[in-house]
Parts: C-alpha cells; sequence; structure tokens
C-alpha cells in the first residue's frame, strides 16, 4: 500500500523482482472461479399441512462403508447392498423435528443421483445420493427444526444447503460442521440474523469479491480514502442487489460473472500505472464497477432465496452481513500489513504486489468465464 504503507523497508529485495516472482505464482496457484456456485450438498423441505417432505443430496464420502470399491462413488449394485444401513444412519442423523410436538417418520427412500460417466460412456456411480423422506406431526408444525451433521469430505460437501417452504414463504439455511440445527420460520430477529451470518459467509468466501475489494483497499492509505471507497462499493451494490432481487433488472450470470472478473482487472490495472489516485475519480470508478458486483451477490440470493415472510429483514440482513464481511476483511488486511513490515517484508506491502496477483487472477478468471470453464 502507499504511502504509510511503505514505512520500515528493510528488504533488499527489488519490487520488479518481487513483482516477477508473484506474478508466476498466482499463474500457477490461480484455480478456476465461479464465484455464486451453490455447494455441491443442498436439498429442500416442503411443508404441507401436517406433514414434511424432503429431498437432499447427500455425499458418498460421509459413508465410507458403503462405498466398498473406495472409488468414492456410489454404484446402483452397493446402494442395494447398503440399503438398509443407509437408511438406518440417516434415520439417526437427519432429524426433522418440531419443538411443540412429536414426530413420526412415515418414509425414508434412499436413491442414485444421475450417473456421472466417463468419456468412454461407461457409467461410474455418483458422488451422492439422494435421501427422499416425509415427517408427520398431529398438526402442522410451528416449530420446525432440521438438525444434521452428515457433512462430506471435499470443500463443497463442508456444507448443506436447505430451501424451505411453507405456502408462499422460503427461508434458506446453511449448515455446516459448526452449525449443525436451524429453526425455519422464526421471529424477525432470528431471520436478520441468519441472513447477516449468510452475507458475512458469502463476501468472505467469494475470492473474486476479496481480491477486488483488496486492488480498492491497497491503492491508497488513509481513512478517508478507505471510508470513500467502500461507502461507494456498499452504495452501489446494494442498489443493484435490491431492485435485481425485486425483478425489476435480471442479466445472466453468464454475463455478470465476467463482468465481475473484468472490473478486478481494470483497477488492478490502474494501481499499476502507478500515478497518484484521484479519490473521487476512484470512487466513481469502484461506484460503477460495485454495480456489477451487487448483480453477483443478487444471484446469490436468487439461489438461497429470501424468507417469503420477512423479505425486507432478510434483504436488510444480507447487506448488512456482507458490510460486516469487508469490514472483518479490511482489518485482516490491515493486521497482515502490519506484521508484513515488523518483520521487515514491507517491500510485499507496495500496492503493485497485490495488484499484480489481482491482474494475474482477474484475467484467468475473465477467460474463463468467457468460455465457460
Amino acid at each position: 500500500m502507499r504511502g504509510g504503507m511503505r514505512g520500515g523497508v528493510r528488504s533488499g529485495i527489488r519490487i520488479p523482482r518481487v513483482l516477477t516472482i508473484t506474478v508466476g505464482l498466482a499463474l500457477l496457484c490461480v484455480p478456476p472461479l465461479w464465484a455464486h456456485l451453490m455447494p455441491a450438498q443442498q436439498g429442500t423441505l416442503n411443508v404441507l399441512d401436517n406433514a414434511v417432505f424432503a429431498a437432499v443430496a447427500l455425499p458418498v464420502s460421509a459413508f465410507p462403508d458403503a462405498d466398498d470399491d473406495h472409488d468414492g462413488r456410489l454404484s446402483l449394485a452397493e446402494l442395494r447392498a447398503h440399503d438398509a444401513t443407509l437408511r438406518a444412519r440417516i434415520t439417526a442423523r437427519f432429524r426433522i423435528t418440531d419443538a411443540e410436538q412429536a414426530a413420526t417418520l412415515d418414509t425414508l427412500i434412499v436413491s442414485m443421483e444421475p450417473d456421472d460417466r466417463a468419456p468412454g460412456g461407461a457409467a461410474t456411480g455418483s458422488r451422492h445420493f439422494l435421501a427422499l423422506l416425509k415427517v408427520s406431526f398431529a398438526r402442522a408444525p410451528r416449530a420446525l427444526q432440521l438438525t444434521t451433521d452428515i457433512f462430506g469430505r471435499t470443500p463443497s460437501e463442508q456444507q448443506l444447503t436447505i430451501k424451505a417452504t411453507r405456502g408462499r414463504d422460503a427461508e434458506v439455511a446453511i449448515l455446516s460442521a459448526g452449525r449443525t440445527s436451524h429453526q425455519f420460520f422464526g421471529a424477525p430477529l432470528q431471520v436478520l440474523r441468519e441472513f447477516v451470518g449468510i452475507g458475512v459467509r458469502h463476501i468472505l468466501s467469494g475470492a473474486d469479491h476479496l481480491l477486488f475489494l483488496l486492488t480498492i483497499i491497497a491503492a491508497a492509505v488513509g481513512w478517508r480514502y478507505w471510508a470513500g471507497v467502500l461507502t461507494s462499493f456498499t452504495v452501489a451494490h446494494s442498489i443493484t442487489l435490491t431492485v435485481a432481487l425485486l425483478g425489476w433488472v435480471r442479466l445472466p450470470a453468464s454475463v455478470v460473472e465476467p463482468l465481475i472478473a473484468a472490473s478486478i482487472v481494470l483497477m488492478a490495472v490502474l494501481n499499476l500505472r502507478g500515478r497518484a489516485v484521484v479519490v473521487r475519480q476512484r470512487v466513481a470508478i469502484v461506484f460503477g464497477c460495485g454495480l456489477l458486483h451487487g448483480l453477483g451477490f443478487a444471484s446469490a440470493m436468487a439461489d438461497i432465496g429470501l424468507s417469503g415472510a420477512y423479505r425486507a429483514m432478510s434483504l436488510v440482513g444480507f447487506n448488512v452481513g456482507i458490510e460486516v464481511g469487508q469490514a472483518l476483511f479490511l482489518g485482516a488486511v490491515l493486521v497482515i500489513a502490519f506484521l508484513l513490515r515488523r518483520v521487515g517484508a514491507g517491500r510485499l506491502t507496495d500496492p503493485r504486489v497485490p495488484s499484480a496477483v489481482a491482474a494475474v487472477c482477474g484475467s484467468v478468471w475473465l477467460v474463463q468465464r468467457l468460455l465457460g470453464v
């Protein structure tokens, strides 16, 4: 970072060498990224009168005893051989309850997802299988709760995204090993708290959003500058997030995602040009880019779904969560920069270093998204 971020430099490494190493590492490490794809492990709950119907994709890696050939996939033969064991474990570890009354499991069926196929066309089994459940209550559940600790081994299987519907009401829950239970259709403050958490997790797990934030944070030093650009980004993405979720603006992900990658490249190139930052100009550019990122946030929210009873509360909570996540990220960047200066690696805090990483990653993502990789 410019100005104060250059203080305490002791390293003898020259910036061109640092940039060369940075670019090389970025090229080697950057993975394909579509920021707004939902995890592979997901499902639905549908409340109809006094019954709840559930369909959930469960990872084979969470049931290693059923994978007889240890290939990470479940074949039809393996499913049939372990049907009783799978149903018993799901009954014990995937529980749909109501705090006010007893639940009765009427039906539990395990079924294959469509087979993944090898290049030659041979069936190879599936990494997930379906669990279909029907749970009944004496009367319509009012304190519906889902509790499960079934999670797989791969990153996309570390959380379970469940969307519950009850008439016109719809609500999402994202469960993980650290949060194994959720009560649906709760009070307004509960909905607000839930969507704040979703917003925080979304921004902190979105590599492209974080890299964009890094490019605008690194361009200059000072609370006045940071407040200006972050406020601009916040206002912009809040506008497009809101109008998109209200259905006033619709753009496909195939358009929005490449534009988000292009915004990262744009901000990185502006930083690498080495000219003094004109705050008003930078705030305006960030605002324009923020409009694009808001459409990306809307894509994620569309997949999740707003709470039917408290749509406004869901939207406010998600926006607040995004801002909390941004503040946490800014704090982390400042702490890391401080520690780098303390250990004599102040050269790494030069704005051209993160900007070079952003330029490389953003360019790779842009090409991938244009090609549909």
